[in-house]
């Protein structure tokens, strides 16, 4: 049996177990990685040696420096400003704090952005005695920083994942920013449509009663000065240094850097970082990235790609429909599956599709990653989706809300791409 079809087996086996949802995502996906060295497919030093590359160590990095900032009180700040825009009422409170959490999420992991700003939610709704509420609040906050984080190389893994993809087939990774137009597209639109018609429709769909405030939700903040400008000072030169890459340092390094810098000078707690770390998701992401080395240099990238040319022949050969197919397919799969797993999957056959059919590889790979992003139909799409169940969201609340919003990511990230690419 051929290393491709062996490649396609694992593959097939792992997106299953994906779906069935009986074991954790990080152990399924290191099996599926496992599976590939045991069969030969990819040798033990290119499997593991993924677990240090740029996008792992970029986001273990970027999570000890925001960390250190809010351990320093310097978030504090952000919940007197947002306790000033609830004069407003809550609709435009709503739209301030999903296009605040979409910008800031380009600069920072979403999830750690949205698990911020959470208590400063909650604190807001209780001072505001129901004005301002959680239920209406929570599920927007996630859906901007998703958004948002698909805007730069650090916000989400998915950029990073499709940036990696373009490296396997020999191409340049994306630039810190190349997704951001798009991502700031959608935000602005899903913005627009909130004001217009969604936060009506969203009150008469979210007809439960609101959630009573839990003790570990409304927390007092002391701000350490020294520990703040520290911290403050390491985000904003890391954020340069992604931006404009002096002396061609790599992301990792950048991020790594910083958040050792930090520990060194005893704003964060190498510990406490150890023991919080998520090293699930720094676990998905190293396998993930080699699952996907694997399955370009297996072949089985283009044994795929000779299926889907006998299947869809010309229509493949234009660039607009090849980046609907990869955005609609990356939208519905990741309802049910790992996002980062299945963004490499997908860049590991959108990329050399591309550059078969002579099409322009970045848009497509862009598709990737913002279709695979926009997973907020179900409470299991992203973990950054799920932690704002707590709000008390139904299945249904998930399907309408998060749904109606990924639809119109979907049509906003197509047109935009196209646009931008001049695939139209």
């Amino acid at each position: 049996m051929s290393k491709a079809v062996l490649t396609l087996i694992i593959v097939a086996v792992t997106f299953t177990l994906y779906i069935v949802d009986r074991l954790p995502v990080a152990v399924v996906t290191m099996a599926g990685m496992l599976a590939m060295v045991f069969t030969g497919v990819m040798d033990y030093k290119t499997a593991f040696g993924n677990f240090g590359s740029t996008p792992v160590m970029l986001t273990l990095g970027m999570i000890i420096i925001i960390d250190a900032i809010i351990e320093s009180g310097l978030a504090a700040w952000f919940e007197k400003w947002l306790m000033h825009m609830t004069r407003w009422g809550e609709k435009v409170f709503l739209i301030i704090v999903f296009i605040s959490a979409g910008m800031i999420s380009i600069f920072t992991n979403n999830s750690a952005l949205v698990a911020l700003y959470m208590p400063f939610i909650a604190s807001t709704a209780r001072a505001t005695d129901g004005r301002i509420s959680k239920k209406n609040l929570y599920l927007p906050l996630a859906m901007g920083g998703l958004i948002g984080g698909t805007g730069s190389l650090a916000g989400s893994t998915a950029p990073l994942l499709a940036s990696q993809a373009m490296v396997f087939c020999g191409k340049e990774p994306f630039s810190f920013f190349t997704t951001a137009p798009v991502a700031l597209t959608i935000l602005a639109v899903v913005a627009v449509c909130y004001a217009l018609f969604l936060y009506d429709l969203q009150v008469k769909w979210l007809d439960f009663n609101e959630t009573p405030q839990e003790v570990g939700e409304i927390r007092t903040h002391s701000v350490d000065r020294r520990k703040a400008w520290i911290s403050g000072l390491t985000f904003l030169a890391c954020v340069f240094c992604f931006i404009f890459r002096p002396f061609g340092w790599d992301l990792g390094l950048i991020s790594v850097t910083g958040a050792t810098l930090l520990i060194a000078l005893k704003c964060a707690d190498a510990k406490r970082e150890f023991v919080n770390m998520p090293w699930n998701a720094l676990i998905v992401l190293g396998a993930a990235l080699s699952m996907a080395n694997g399955f370009v240099a297996s072949g089985a990238g283009e044994l795929v790609i000779e299926k889907l040319m006998a299947a869809f022949g010309d229509h493949l050969g234009n660039g607009s429909i090849m980046v609907l197919m990869f955005l609609m397919t990356g939208w519905l799969l990741s309802q049910f599956m790992s996002n980062g797993s299945l963004v490499s999957m997908l860049a590991a056959i959108a990329v050399p599709l591309a550059l078969h059919y002579g099409i322009d590889p970045i848009p497509v790979a862009i598709a990737c990653a913002i279709g695979a992003s926009l997973a907020m139909a179900t409470p299991v799409a992203t973990t950054t989706i799920t932690m704002v169940q707590v709000a008390g969201y139904r299945f249904k609340d998930y399907f309408r809300v998060g749904g109606m919003v990924g639809l119109i990511g979907v049509v906003s990230a197509w047109v935009s791409i196209c646009l931008f690419y001049r695939l139209f």
